[in-house]
């Protein structure tokens, strides 16, 4: 309950490092997007300032040549030309001054700029005042009005708008400067959150680690004590069964001796005496399926049996039984297919397969049971089907139980132990079992095995 508790609080560490850490890369992108955004203002607005500045110094300069031409004109229509260059000048200045003063910020630029203000100012009165003495065709005075008063003006915002895109590119660069600054601090904050999360991470797989590999040498000191224990039980089951054999053997001469000594005359009582023979050894029959079970779930020393062979030994036997009772047998056996299995358990197995496929489909009509051994990929396949009586869904789910026999089995002898032997002896020696069945249609059992390493190259060989 406690490793469980703490699992799910490291789990829960490691959600809220995930989780500190996408926080932080969003931060991050957030910022850099909004720094990004801003500098790009910044610098656009600075760009703009000067462009206006850069544009009212042309403007400021281009009056003076329109004063000139206003001077110079020698008759009213170049005059009002004249006049009309100015004001379209004039009002190109009015423009980028108020352009300039939006969003201008407060400090020295603003004083300056004030004084930028007030000399453009200054400067459309005189140049009005200048084409009021042009239009009086007062040349001399209009010159003089130029050289005294226009032109110092002209120098005095010329300097100024210097002044102007100097604290202009001041401002932006101090502007600049900060952003660049906010964005260390602020990566340096996400950099020192990331490191918290990568440590918090760190610990926190530290200590899952250390939990599982305790959870590990738990259950591997709980299955080592589990195998222990199953070698215990299988050890004690071979022992009890054993020590039951013992009186049990003599029990069975015992009764067969009585049975034909001709003592018991009473026919009622040699009746008995034979059924007690018969529950003897079918008692002695349990006892060896027992034991053959018990022994089934380990496994022996390495060898290596061909399959094939094991199955036509027993073919010749299994026959015999199979005419008797009116099964037809099919085979087709590969030659040479070896697996690492003995050959005695090999018997075994196929045996009680085989047994089984008859019992169970005698009397059929047209019965048939088929046995195939082949190759497939880098197995060794072993396929016993037939068509008797088969079993139900439920069954199939018990059907590896031991002494579980079910209801489709009844009135045949049997112990309910060959399935269930003949699995722990296949998986015993790294095979599989499966089975497939369909009432009224039949069963189809399959074993596969691992080729063993020295398999000979497939030769088939077919019989019926």
């Amino acid at each position: 309950m406690s490793a469980r508790a703490s699992i799910r609080g490291y789990r829960a560490g490691f959600l809220f490092a995930v989780m500190l850490l996408s926080a932080v890369a969003g931060v991050t992108l957030w910022t850099e997007v909004r720094t990004g955004r801003q500098v790009a203002e910044r610098v656009q607005e600075a760009l703009d300032r000067a462009g206006l500045i850069g544009r009212i110094r042309v403007d400021a300069l281009s009056l003076e040549s329109a004063i000139e031409a206003h001077i110079r004109a020698t008759d009213d229509p170049q005059r009002q030309a004249a006049d009309e260059v100015m004001e379209d000048i004039l009002a190109d200045i009015r423009q980028a001054t108020q352009e300039y003063t939006r969003e201008l910020p407060h400090g020295d630029t603003l004083v300056v700029w004030q004084r930028f203000n007030m000399a453009c100012t200054r400067l459309a009165e005189q140049v009005r005042a200048a084409a009021v003495f042009s239009h009086r065709q007062e040349a001399e005075q209009a010159r003089h009005h130029l050289v005294e008063q226009v032109r110092p003006l002209a120098e005095e915002i010329d300097g100024l708008a210097g002044q102007l895109a100097r604290e202009n590119a001041d401002e932006a660069r101090l502007l600049l400067d900060h952003l660049a600054s906010l964005r260390v601090r602020n990566l340096a904050f996400g950099g020192g959150v990331t490191l918290l999360a990568v440590l918090v991470s760190l610990w926190v797989g530290w200590r899952i680690t250390s939990v599982l590999e305790r959870q590990e040498a738990t259950i591997q000191a709980q299955m080592e004590e589990l195998d222990r224990r199953n070698q215990e039980l299988d050890a004690f089951t071979r022992r009890v069964a054993h020590d039951l054999m013992g009186p049990l053997s003599p029990l069975k001469g015992y009764l067969t001796l009585l049975r034909r000594s001709g003592a018991v005359k009473d026919a009622q009582a040699l009746e008995l005496v034979s059924l007690s023979e018969s529950s003897a050894v079918r008692m002695g029959e349990l006892i060896e399926a027992l034991l053959r079970f018990c022994r089934a779930g380990t496994r022996g020393e390495p060898a290596v049996g061909e399959l094939d062979t094991a199955v036509s030994t027993l073919l010749l036997e299994v026959s015999q039984t199979a005419a008797a009772q009116g099964v037809a047998l099919e085979r087709s056996l590969e030659s040479g297919v070896k697996v690492s299995c003995p050959s005695q358990l090999l018997q075994l197995i196929a045996q009680n397969l085989l047994s089984n496929a008859v019992k169970y489909t005698a009397g059929r009509p047209e019965a048939h049971v088929s046995v195939k051994v082949v190759r497939e990929g880098g197995e060794a396949v072993l396929e016993v089907a037939d068509n008797g009586a088969g079993m139900s869904p439920e069954t199939q789910a018990k059907l590896f139980q031991p002494f579980f026999r079910g209801p489709e089995t009844r009135g045949i002898p049997g112990h309910g132990l060959g399935l269930a032997t003949t699995k722990r002896l296949v998986e015993a020696h790294g095979g599989v079992l499966l089975v497939r069945s369909e009432p009224g249609v039949g069963t189809r059992v399959t074993v596969r095995f691992p080729l063993a390493a020295e398999a000979a190259p497939p030769v088939r060989g077919v019989g019926t």
